[in-house]
């Protein structure tokens, strides 16, 4: 008599979009009395080509200043109208220790707001990367919050592209104003970037979609006059610390993860080994 043996196939098929692949890569609420140095710091000055200055404002070095003060959970971004160094305001540029790279896209969730209606000050908070071996070449994506325009928000975003205009688009908050609390989100993505405000899409951008790897900022500094929209003539520096004046930004927290792929992207399968299916024969006479 014959037997046949047959084993049959198993093939596990499981599909990516319906597993949680997101797993936050940054995540902050401040707790202490200052930023902590293992998720940020501020910019080294190497040349004046490396960052520290920009508009009217040199922004605070790690060889003369501790990292930003934490009050009541808030980060406290600042800049002052006295600067020991010389003439021009001395700003706050709050950098991540970790830079950033696109993969499946990456979603970045501030709540912040002004803490001053002075004309002339603008609160960064952006990803930004200068090219390998260009000084001007970049990558950029930004909210910037412009004392000059309180009820609005300026988007802009580069793509490789040289520092200076951008692509600008102002878009206005639906209640409140730059001094209230609100909730800022950057959505980059493969194809696109999106800007939320309080959960509302504000704009989206297919045509400048950075690639390159970019670390997040929060910074808070004073425009000169080339740009227009956002200089005010009546705030000046000062030498003399009696005259010295503060103003601050506060976030409460910032948040980074991950993008998970379009549903149906990928697919394990199969995920156990299949057993082949075996008709050989054995006789038992």
């Amino acid at each position: 008599m014959k037997r046949v043996f047959f084993c049959t196939v198993i093939i596990l098929s499981v599909s990516l979009a319906s597993t949680t692949l997101a797993a936050t890569l940054l995540y902050d609420d401040f707790i202490g009395n200052i930023v902590s140095s293992n998720q940020w710091h501020i910019p080294t000055w190497i040349s004046p080509l490396d960052g520290t200055f920009v508009g009217q404002t040199q922004f605070r070095c790690t060889q003369n200043s501790l990292l930003p003060a934490a009050n009541d959970s808030q980060a406290i971004i600042t800049v002052e109208s006295y600067n020991p160094a010389g003439f021009s305001f001395y700003g706050t540029d709050l950098i991540t220790n970790q830079s950033f790279a696109l993969n499946t896209g990456v979603h970045i969730t501030v709540r912040a707001k002004m803490d001053t209606t002075m004309p002339g000050i603008i609160g960064g908070i952006f990803l930004y990367a200068l090219k390998p071996g260009s000084t001007t070449l970049h990558d950029e994506i930004d909210f910037e919050l412009l004392t000059n325009l309180p009820n609005s928000v300026l988007t802009n975003s580069y793509s490789n592209e040289p520092l200076g205009v951008g692509h600008r688009q102002v878009v206005s908050y639906v209640s409140g104003s730059i001094t209230d609390y609100h909730t800022y989100e950057i959505k980059w993505q493969p194809t696109q970037v999106s800007w939320l405000i309080d959960g509302n899409l504000v704009r989206t951008d297919i045509n400048h979609v950075p690639t390159g790897p970019m670390n997040f900022h929060l910074n808070l500094w004073v425009p000169d006059s080339d740009w227009v929209q956002a200089y005010s003539p009546n705030l000046k520096p000062t030498t003399s610390v009696l005259f010295n004046q503060i103003f601050r930004m506060s976030v409460d927290s910032v948040t980074i993860e991950p993008t998970p792929p379009a549903p149906g992207m990928f697919s394990l399968a199969p995920v156990l080994p299949s057993l082949l299916l075996d008709t050989s024969t054995v006789d038992n006479k």
